[in-house]
Protein backbone atom coordinates (compact mmCIF):
# COMPACT_ATOMS: atom_id res chain seq x y z
CA UNK A 1 0.00 0.00 0.00
CA UNK A 2 2.65 2.33 1.00
CA UNK A 3 4.58 1.74 -2.77
CA UNK A 4 0.89 2.59 -3.95
CA UNK A 5 0.75 5.72 -2.17
CA UNK A 6 3.59 7.01 -3.32
CA UNK A 7 3.39 6.60 -6.96
CA UNK A 8 0.20 8.60 -6.30
CA UNK A 9 1.86 10.99 -4.74
CA UNK A 10 4.63 11.06 -7.96
CA UNK A 11 1.74 11.62 -10.30
CA UNK A 12 0.54 14.21 -8.54
CA UNK A 13 3.59 16.10 -7.82
CA UNK A 14 4.34 15.71 -11.79
CA UNK A 15 1.23 16.95 -12.96
CA UNK A 16 1.55 20.34 -10.43
CA UNK A 17 4.94 20.69 -11.41
CA UNK A 18 4.04 20.72 -15.05
CA UNK A 19 1.10 23.34 -14.61
CA UNK A 20 4.02 25.62 -12.61
CA UNK A 21 6.54 24.99 -15.59
CA UNK A 22 3.69 26.21 -17.80
CA UNK A 23 2.53 28.96 -15.86
CA UNK A 24 6.44 30.24 -15.15
CA UNK A 25 6.47 30.39 -19.43
CA UNK A 26 3.81 32.41 -19.36
CA UNK A 27 5.23 34.64 -17.05
CA UNK A 28 8.71 34.52 -18.80
CA UNK A 29 6.98 35.82 -21.71
CA UNK A 30 5.18 38.26 -20.45
CA UNK A 31 8.40 39.57 -19.18
CA UNK A 32 10.13 39.12 -22.52
CA UNK A 33 7.45 41.32 -24.32
CA UNK A 34 7.24 44.02 -21.52
CA UNK A 35 3.74 43.68 -20.68
CA UNK A 36 2.47 45.81 -17.76
CA UNK A 37 0.02 45.05 -15.15
CA UNK A 38 -1.14 41.88 -15.35
CA UNK A 39 -0.06 38.46 -14.56
CA UNK A 40 0.49 34.63 -15.90
CA UNK A 41 -2.91 34.11 -14.64
CA UNK A 42 -4.79 36.84 -16.50
CA UNK A 43 -3.84 36.06 -19.69
CA UNK A 44 -3.66 31.95 -19.30
CA UNK A 45 -6.18 29.41 -19.12
CA UNK A 46 -5.22 26.04 -17.82
CA UNK A 47 -6.61 21.88 -17.59
CA UNK A 48 -5.39 19.65 -16.62
CA UNK A 49 -2.16 21.33 -15.56
CA UNK A 50 -1.63 22.63 -18.90
CA UNK A 51 -2.19 26.13 -20.25
CA UNK A 52 -4.62 25.88 -23.05
CA UNK A 53 -5.46 29.69 -23.58
CA UNK A 54 -3.16 32.26 -24.08
CA UNK A 55 -4.64 36.05 -24.79
CA UNK A 56 -1.76 38.25 -25.55
CA UNK A 57 -3.82 41.02 -27.38
CA UNK A 58 -3.39 44.51 -26.88
CA UNK A 59 -5.77 45.65 -24.05
CA UNK A 60 -4.65 49.61 -24.74
CA UNK A 61 -5.28 50.89 -28.04
CA UNK A 62 -3.79 53.97 -27.40
CA UNK A 63 -0.40 51.70 -26.87
CA UNK A 64 1.21 50.14 -29.66
CA UNK A 65 1.22 46.68 -27.69
CA UNK A 66 3.78 44.17 -28.01
CA UNK A 67 6.52 44.19 -30.71
CA UNK A 68 7.12 40.23 -31.14
CA UNK A 69 6.24 36.54 -29.84
CA UNK A 70 9.31 35.21 -28.16
CA UNK A 71 10.64 31.76 -28.98
CA UNK A 72 9.42 30.40 -25.33
CA UNK A 73 6.08 30.33 -27.28
CA UNK A 74 6.70 26.93 -28.24
CA UNK A 75 7.35 25.56 -24.74
CA UNK A 76 3.60 25.65 -24.65
CA UNK A 77 2.70 22.42 -26.00
CA UNK A 78 -0.42 22.16 -24.62
CA UNK A 79 -1.68 25.25 -25.73
CA UNK A 80 -4.97 25.23 -28.29
CA UNK A 81 -6.21 28.63 -28.68
CA UNK A 82 -2.86 31.71 -28.68
CA UNK A 83 -4.56 35.42 -29.26
CA UNK A 84 -2.12 38.46 -30.31
CA UNK A 85 -4.64 40.58 -32.39
CA UNK A 86 -3.89 44.79 -31.98
CA UNK A 87 -0.23 44.22 -31.58
CA UNK A 88 2.45 45.19 -34.12
CA UNK A 89 4.19 42.19 -34.02
CA UNK A 90 6.18 41.93 -37.17
CA UNK A 91 6.97 38.09 -37.51
CA UNK A 92 6.25 34.65 -36.02
CA UNK A 93 8.63 32.37 -34.01
CA UNK A 94 9.66 28.65 -35.82
CA UNK A 95 8.97 27.68 -32.49
CA UNK A 96 4.98 28.07 -33.25
CA UNK A 97 5.34 24.99 -35.35
CA UNK A 98 5.49 23.12 -31.44
CA UNK A 99 2.18 23.69 -30.58
CA UNK A 100 0.82 20.74 -32.60
CA UNK A 101 -2.40 20.85 -30.52
CA UNK A 102 -3.53 24.89 -31.58
CA UNK A 103 -6.88 24.75 -33.00
CA UNK A 104 -6.88 28.84 -33.29
CA UNK A 105 -4.55 30.93 -33.87
CA UNK A 106 -5.22 34.89 -34.26
CA UNK A 107 -2.60 37.54 -34.84
CA UNK A 108 -5.04 40.11 -36.53
CA UNK A 109 -3.99 43.44 -37.09
CA UNK A 110 -0.37 43.50 -36.59
CA UNK A 111 2.32 44.05 -38.82
CA UNK A 112 3.57 40.42 -40.23
CA UNK A 113 5.29 40.26 -43.17
CA UNK A 114 5.68 36.28 -43.33
CA UNK A 115 4.44 33.14 -42.03
CA UNK A 116 7.34 30.39 -40.81
CA UNK A 117 6.82 27.26 -43.17
CA UNK A 118 6.58 25.41 -39.39
CA UNK A 119 2.68 26.67 -39.40
CA UNK A 120 2.35 23.44 -41.19
CA UNK A 121 3.49 21.59 -37.82
CA UNK A 122 0.57 23.19 -36.90
CA UNK A 123 -2.06 20.15 -37.82
CA UNK A 124 -4.91 20.54 -35.38
CA UNK A 125 -5.61 24.63 -36.78
CA UNK A 126 -9.32 24.90 -37.59
CA UNK A 127 -9.13 28.79 -37.57
CA UNK A 128 -6.83 30.93 -38.56
CA UNK A 129 -7.04 34.58 -38.29
CA UNK A 130 -4.35 36.85 -39.88
CA UNK A 131 -6.28 40.10 -41.12
CA UNK A 132 -4.73 43.46 -41.70
CA UNK A 133 -1.38 42.52 -41.71
CA UNK A 134 1.47 42.84 -44.31
CA UNK A 135 1.58 39.36 -45.97
CA UNK A 136 2.59 39.19 -49.64
CA UNK A 137 2.55 35.19 -49.94
CA UNK A 138 1.57 31.93 -47.59
CA UNK A 139 3.93 28.93 -47.10
CA UNK A 140 3.17 26.04 -49.34
CA UNK A 141 3.20 24.65 -45.85
CA UNK A 142 -0.03 25.88 -45.17
CA UNK A 143 -1.29 22.64 -46.89
CA UNK A 144 -0.40 20.55 -44.14
CA UNK A 145 -3.13 22.05 -41.99
CA UNK A 146 -5.63 19.38 -42.92
CA UNK A 147 -8.39 20.50 -40.75
CA UNK A 148 -8.55 23.92 -41.68
CA UNK A 149 -11.77 25.15 -41.57
CA UNK A 150 -11.48 29.36 -41.48
CA UNK A 151 -8.91 31.17 -43.16
CA UNK A 152 -8.91 35.32 -42.80
CA UNK A 153 -6.61 37.12 -44.85
CA UNK A 154 -8.39 40.19 -45.74
CA UNK A 155 -6.42 43.57 -45.47
CA UNK A 156 -3.02 42.01 -46.21
CA UNK A 157 -0.36 42.59 -49.31
CA UNK A 158 -1.15 39.30 -51.21
CA UNK A 159 -0.23 39.13 -54.56
CA UNK A 160 -0.62 35.24 -55.23
CA UNK A 161 -2.28 32.49 -53.44
CA UNK A 162 -0.21 29.25 -52.92
CA UNK A 163 -2.01 26.13 -54.94
CA UNK A 164 -1.49 23.92 -51.30
CA UNK A 165 -4.98 25.65 -50.03
CA UNK A 166 -6.65 23.31 -52.72
CA UNK A 167 -5.14 20.55 -50.31
CA UNK A 168 -6.98 22.02 -47.28
CA UNK A 169 -10.00 19.25 -47.40
CA UNK A 170 -12.53 21.52 -44.67
CA UNK A 171 -12.00 24.40 -45.73
CA UNK A 172 -15.29 26.33 -46.07
CA UNK A 173 -14.65 29.64 -45.44
CA UNK A 174 -12.00 32.19 -47.10
CA UNK A 175 -11.88 36.22 -46.86
CA UNK A 176 -9.41 37.26 -49.28
CA UNK A 177 -10.76 41.09 -49.42
CA UNK A 178 -8.66 44.16 -50.00
CA UNK A 179 -5.24 42.30 -51.46
CA UNK A 180 -3.22 42.34 -54.69
CA UNK A 181 -4.25 39.11 -56.20
CA UNK A 182 -4.94 39.20 -59.84
CA UNK A 183 -5.90 35.42 -60.18
CA UNK A 184 -6.76 32.25 -57.86
CA UNK A 185 -5.16 28.53 -58.19
CA UNK A 186 -7.69 26.82 -60.66
CA UNK A 187 -7.87 24.20 -57.79
CA UNK A 188 -10.18 25.89 -56.06
CA UNK A 189 -13.14 25.64 -58.71
CA UNK A 190 -13.20 21.74 -57.07
CA UNK A 191 -13.45 22.66 -52.89
CA UNK A 192 -16.68 22.68 -51.10
CA UNK A 193 -16.08 26.00 -50.15
CA UNK A 194 -19.30 27.47 -48.80
CA UNK A 195 -17.92 31.15 -48.76
CA UNK A 196 -14.80 33.02 -50.34
CA UNK A 197 -14.73 36.97 -50.32
CA UNK A 198 -12.99 38.53 -52.95
CA UNK A 199 -13.63 42.81 -52.85
CA UNK A 200 -10.98 45.19 -53.35
CA UNK A 201 -8.65 42.46 -55.45
CA UNK A 202 -7.47 43.18 -59.22
CA UNK A 203 -9.02 39.70 -60.48
CA UNK A 204 -9.78 41.25 -63.74
CA UNK A 205 -9.16 38.87 -66.18
CA UNK A 206 -9.99 35.49 -65.14
CA UNK A 207 -9.77 31.88 -66.86
CA UNK A 208 -13.19 30.94 -68.16
CA UNK A 209 -13.17 28.61 -65.70
CA UNK A 210 -12.63 30.49 -62.77
CA UNK A 211 -14.78 33.11 -64.23
CA UNK A 212 -17.86 30.73 -63.87
CA UNK A 213 -16.95 29.26 -60.48
CA UNK A 214 -16.99 32.73 -59.37
CA UNK A 215 -20.18 33.78 -61.18
CA UNK A 216 -22.08 31.29 -59.31
CA UNK A 217 -20.77 32.41 -55.73
CA UNK A 218 -21.40 35.96 -56.76
CA UNK A 219 -22.36 36.88 -60.38
CA UNK A 220 -21.60 40.84 -60.03
CA UNK A 221 -18.20 39.57 -58.61
CA UNK A 222 -16.13 41.68 -61.46
CA UNK A 223 -17.98 44.93 -59.96
CA UNK A 224 -15.97 44.59 -56.81
CA UNK A 225 -12.23 44.17 -58.29
CA UNK A 226 -10.12 46.87 -59.07
CA UNK A 227 -9.63 47.33 -62.65
CA UNK A 228 -8.99 50.31 -63.95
Amino acid sequence: MKMVGCFFSVIIMAVFSVGASDMAVVQTIIEKCGIEGVTAKDVATEEDGRIVTLDLKNRDISKDGISFLPPEIGQLTGLKVLIASGNIIDSIPAEIGQLTELTRLDLASNRIVAIPSTIGNCVNLTHLDLRHNRLSVLPPEIGNCKKLFLLQLWGNKLTEVTDAITKLPVLEEIYLKDNRLTTLPVGITKMKINYIDIIGNKMCDLSPKLDAWFKKKDKRYRETQKCW
